[in-house]
């Protein structure tokens, strides 16, 4: 092995502005870190990478991507599983809005009903499972694509284990006494069962999400911070997107309490408080970074508007 060599050198550029450039060779390996482009050369054997640390994740792109991500999920819930039990069940749909749908069921066995009930977190699951799988077998290269997989994979198992938790807690919702759960008996034993187990399933679905992030990011220190800013950002953007459209529900404040603020804001909370959990570790393979991308902002909004305009007034049958 040749002998190691590093030399440390200070000049100035073209405009008389000092900078600092590090050369380090340890036979055919060398890095070079430049401060005008920001970027760190690495080569080996021929081949070199351009890891860019001055580019940041575009603030626009990811909004719009968590908001698309936000809205499909909740759709999924509504529309394809509360929905789609209600229409194969034989029953109709006597009204969809953005964060409830209301099923016919009068006259039918109750375990329709329940049925239906169960139909939207079981939708939420598949709808994560599915994504994991499109997650994994995409190039990290795709960035855009990869975070909005990741992003129907959290808020899948999120929704899926919340409600459970949200239904044992408040005793409501689709897993509550008017739901899944409509004249059972021994509820107090299942509320228990609900809360608990939903509480395991949620933080165990959020720190392992967080850990499939990082994978992207990377987990050295940059990697978190960068894991955290992106998750913080869908949060609050999910969060504030359905807050907006649930205030034009005409069915008043209960709904919106109820339905868009607890899913909206208490359903995805591990993005939060979750990349917490994610370890020191070694940084990404390749440089991750969202960049300025005009299709997904005009997807996002196009979307999010869409949804306000239809189904944030409600749609009756």
């Amino acid at each position: 092995m040749a002998s190691a060599h590093a030399c440390c050198m200070w000049r100035a550029g073209p405009e008389s502005k000092p900078h600092r450039a590090l050369l380090i060779a340890d036979g055919l390996s060398h890095a070079r870190l430049d401060r005008f482009d920001h970027s760190i050369e690495i080569g080996g054997g021929g081949r070199h990478h351009m890891i860019d640390g001055g580019k940041r994740d575009d603030l626009p792109t990811v909004m719009a991507i968590a908001a698309l991500a936000g809205v499909i999920s909740t759709q999924l819930h509504e529309g394809a599983g509360h929905g789609g039990a209600c229409l194969a069940l034989g029953q109709h749909i006597r009204e969809w809005g953005a964060f409830y749908l209301d099923c016919d069921t009068h006259g039918a066995p109750s375990i329709v009903g329940r049925i239906v009930a169960a139909a939207g977190s079981t939708m939420n699951l598949l709808t994560a499972l599915v994504a994991l799988l499109l997650l994994g077998a995409t190039p990290p290269s795709r960035q855009h694509v990869c975070f909005f997989c990741w992003l129907l994979v959290a808020l899948g198992g999120f929704n899926w284990a919340g409600y459970f938790l949200f239904s044992g807690v408040s005793g409501i919702g689709d897993w509550g006494r008017v739901g899944v759960f409509r004249g059972v008996s021994g509820w107090p034993l299942w509320r228990a069962l609900l809360a608990l187990g939903g509480a395991l399933l949620y933080w165990r679905w959020a720190i392992a999400a967080m850990y499939r992030l990082a994978r992207l990011t990377g987990n050295d220190e940059k990697g978190r911070r960068q894991a955290r800013r992106l998750a913080c950002i869908s949060y609050w953007t999910i969060g504030g997107t359905a807050l907006a459209i649930g205030l034009l529900n005409p069915v008043g404040l209960f709904v919106l309490l109820a339905s868009a603020v607890a899913s909206s804001f208490g359903g995805p909370s591990g993005l939060l408080w979750a990349p917490s959990y994610i370890r020191l570790g070694a940084p990404a393979a390749s440089p991750y970074v969202i960049s300025r991308n005009w299709i997904w902002i005009a997807a996002g909004a196009a979307t999010v508007i869409a949804e306000g305009l239809i189904l944030g007034p409600s749609l009756r049958f």
